[in-house]
């Protein structure tokens, strides 16, 4: 039985060690998230989104479009959404994923859409 749960532990360290190996930095999301263009998907949500050079953030969703502003605290982008159907004020951190995409820590998955 100690030898199960040893090898469970060692298991879950791994996982864990491997998914911070991918949590973007701060530089990071500058190059990977900032200036690109995303096809966002959280449950049955769809969403274009695009984190601007210029500090602005742009939504287009099947019910509206919205607006706001990011601006980069460490590994976070923290993300103040202004106008549209869903108002935010949240700081994300973002995970790469085997197959290109991003996970940011509100649960949504990011697509490059370029």
């Amino acid at each position: 039985m100690k030898t199960a749960t040893l090898a469970v532990a060692i298991l879950v360290a791994f996982c864990v060690e491997g998914n911070a190996q991918d949590l973007l930095s701060g530089p990071d999301i500058q190059s990977r998230i900032v200036g690109h263009s995303f096809h966002g998907k959280k449950g049955i949500m769809s969403v274009s989104l695009l984190y601007a050079e210029d500090g602005t953030v742009t939504m287009k969703a099947p019910m509206g479009t919205g607006a706001g502003t990011w601006a980069l605290s460490d590994n976070r982008l923290c993300v103040k959404m202004l106008t549209g159907p869903r108002k935010m004020d949240d700081c994300l951190t973002f995970t790469r994923q085997s197959d290109g995409t991003y996970r940011a820590s509100n649960g949504m998955r990011l697509t490059p859409a370029e």
